[in-house]
């Protein structure tokens, strides 16, 4: 029987259109040729093939992890890596000039001292809000207040716009939270920026190293493991002398580090994490993070496990991350905070699927809301697909 002839060379990297439109086709291209249908490819990266088929029309950006996995699979010689170096220079650049029009769009005065008192105390409000409801229901409204505190770039009656800027900055760190709650990372990523350069201009280094922090989880759940490392090490080197602020970066740190399966800097930087929660308890008024740092330590611990298990195949990851998500969801009250309820539950089903405790895994989803949306969503397929497995 003769030998199948070998696919096609690449085409020129001179073909015409954007990164992302080359890159699409590139990776049609290459699944085509090993036969493989977008359910088929997609099962096998971990992707639903709603995702493949809009990435291969360029009607989204392909997650950062994705490049490397599919040239892996696809055997292509590493031209979708080298694409993504292109691709991601586009992303970039885009995001830089949709956060550079975003002030602009909204020629409002300045607002007076009386509202930017009343948006601090809804800041903290709508945190609070976020942990109940989730914060897609919020997206809208940060954004509009973002966009009221900056008004115009235009100096008004009150000639000191700092505590403003900074106030927005602030917003952006949430409406981009939102949106990452939401799975739209790509409108998250361009308010985090956004937030970075009204920060930066005040300089205000504890929410700068806020944002830098949302940027490495988000690049962490995206797959992209050297991004998010960077931005959590450059969110701990920014971090003012904070220990809540600075164990969050740490634990981002932890989450970078497992996404490479590096065991030992996971349980050093965990490990931080701790001493500096410890350190930060006792002192002064409550920041975002030590209002429940027992929960969210738990809760890190758990998913680096988990990724851990991911990354190395090993049983025994997988079960301490069952371990230390079960006492986390122990430390949730679920009337007070049902979807963080569910995000746990969704990633503790994960846990068990990895571990191999099938029926575990199945009662756990059988308990989710069947309308979960957003990174909900997302950890339950996974979880799903886990087990399936």
């Amino acid at each position: 029987m003769p030998t199948p002839a070998p696919p096609p060379p690449p085409p020129p990297r001179t073909e015409p259109g954007s990164a992302r439109l080359r890159f699409g086709r590139r990776l049609r291209h290459w699944r085509e040729a090993r036969g493989l249908s977008q359910a088929e490819f997609g099962r096998l990266l971990g992707y639903h093939d709603s995702l493949i088929s809009r990435v291969e029309n360029a009607r989204r950006w392909p997650p950062p992890g994705m490049p490397a996995r599919a040239d892996e699979l696809l055997l292509a010689d590493g031209e979708l890596a080298g694409l993504w170096q292109t691709v991601r220079q586009e992303r970039e650049h885009l995001g830089e000039r949709a956060a550079a029009r975003t002030p602009l769009a909204v020629r409002t005065a300045p607002p007076d001292a009386a509202t930017v008192e009343v948006l601090a105390h809804l800041l903290a409000v709508y945190r609070a809000a976020a942990g109940r409801i989730g914060g897609e229901e919020l997206a809208a409204v940060l954004e509009h207040h973002a966009h009221t505190l900056l008004g115009g770039r235009h100096p008004g009656p009150r000639e000191d716009l700092a505590a403003d800027r900074s106030l927005a900055a602030q917003y952006a760190e949430l409406a981009g939270w939102a949106h990452f709650e939401g799975d739209r990372p790509a409108r998250a990523l361009s308010w985090y920026a956004t937030g970075l350069e009204w920060a930066r201009a005040t300089g205000d280094r504890a929410t700068t190293a806020a944002l830098l922090v949302r940027q490495s989880a988000l690049y962490w759940w995206l797959g992209d493991q050297a991004t998010a490392l960077t931005l959590a090490e450059a969110a701990r080197t920014t971090a003012p002398p904070l220990p809540g602020l600075r164990a969050w970066a740490a634990v981002v740190q932890a989450h970078a580090h497992a996404l490479a399966g590096q065991a030992p800097q996971v349980h050093r930087t965990l490990a931080d994490a701790r001493r500096l929660t410890d350190a930060a308890l006792p002192s002064g008024a409550p920041t975002p993070w030590t209002v429940r740092a027992e929960l969210v330590l738990a809760v890190a611990h758990g998913t680096c496990h988990r990724d851990l298990a991911l990354h190395t195949g090993r049983t025994a990851h997988a079960r301490t991350a069952a371990a230390r998500l079960e006492a986390a969801l122990r430390l949730l009250d679920r009337a007070a905070h049902p979807r963080d309820h569910a995000l746990v539950s969704a990633r503790l089903a994960g846990a068990h699927a990895l571990a191999g405790h099938a029926d575990a895994a199945v009662t756990l989803l059988a308990r989710l809301p069947p309308d979960t949306t957003g990174r909900i969503a997302r950890e339950q397929r996974q979880a799903g697909e886990w087990l399936h497995r």
